[in-house]
């Protein structure tokens, strides 16, 4: 069932053993192969390799080289960038400190091969690099509390990431399609899922499958802030469609469920569910 392929880990726990300092947050038997994430907290030293899926990093602390197509990305922290499939690149630590990242690859399984043994396929252009506070062009500006790092259209429809702040509470409501992700940076989000409640603060990652009725509440002030993966994508778009429609979607400040479905609907969500 899919309210059984719910995830909570703690700080530092990882579904698989993995060598330290790196732990698996969710796999493609966690995510019915739709995609994996990866928190590694050390040195990277990552020889050049030739990926068979995307690969989008977010440095949380530290200094990270990617060495691709020529030339060195040095990346600090709030940086992310998306290194295409089938496509040569190695990573490396450029400070003293160890590097804290997360590795988010879709599809779920990720394979690699030295160069030589798989010839380069993928699109170069594809690759972007974000600079702390940027965000992906969208069809309208939204708040900076709805930070978009990967859209759908970056990465074929598989998924999208945002970096949020969840200042608001998010009635209870069904994503009948996308699973969702939530790893907290910072804060204390109170996670409502099916008829249980936990709060989840730093270091921690949830994994909400699709299907099965959730809530997100602010649990800390100053609010929570959290990276959140949509699987498929189109989250953002969602976002950009409820920006436009306020104040006409809430009743005394709030989210209203009854308003809010007609947008929602074409995300196949539904809010409202008991």
């Amino acid at each position: 069932m899919s309210k059984d392929r719910f995830i909570l880990l703690n700080a530092g726990e990882s579904r698989l053993p993995m060598p330290p300092p790196t732990t698996l947050k969710a796999g493609a038997a966690d995510t019915e192969g739709r995609f994996s994430l990866i928190e590694n907290r050390g040195h990277h030293d990552l020889p050049p390799q030739v990926h068979d899926a995307d690969e989008l990093v977010f440095v949380l602390d530290g200094e990270l080289g990617i060495d691709f197509d020529g030339r060195t990305h040095r990346l600090t922290a709030g940086m992310c960038a998306l290194l295409p499939r089938g496509v040569t690149y190695a990573m490396r630590t450029l400070s003293e400190a160890p590097v804290h990242t997360l590795h988010l690859s879709t599809p779920g399984v990720q394979g690699v091969a030295e160069p030589g043994q798989a010839a380069e396929n993928g699109d170069k252009g594809r690759f972007y690099l974000l600079q702390r506070g940027d965000v992906r062009p969208g069809r309208i500006k939204v708040p900076p509390a709805f930070a978009t790092k990967a859209r759908a259209t970056d990465t074929d429809g598989r998924l999208s990431l945002l970096e949020m702040v969840v200042a608001q509470d998010i009635p209870r409501h069904i994503h009948h399609e996308a699973d969702e992700g939530i790893y907290v940076f910072d804060g204390e989000l109170v996670v409502e899922y099916d008829d249980r409640t936990d709060k989840v603060g730093k270091g921690q990652f949830v994994l909400l499958p699709h299907g099965v009725p959730h809530a997100l509440r602010c649990g800390s002030t100053p609010p929570p802030r959290v990276i959140q993966i949509s699987s498929p994508g189109g989250w953002e778009c969602f976002i950009e469609d409820l920006i436009e429609a306020r104040p006409h979607i809430t009743t005394g400040g709030r989210l209203d469920p009854v308003k809010l479905n007609p947008i929602a609907a074409k995300y196949a969500i539904t809010y409202g569910v008991p």
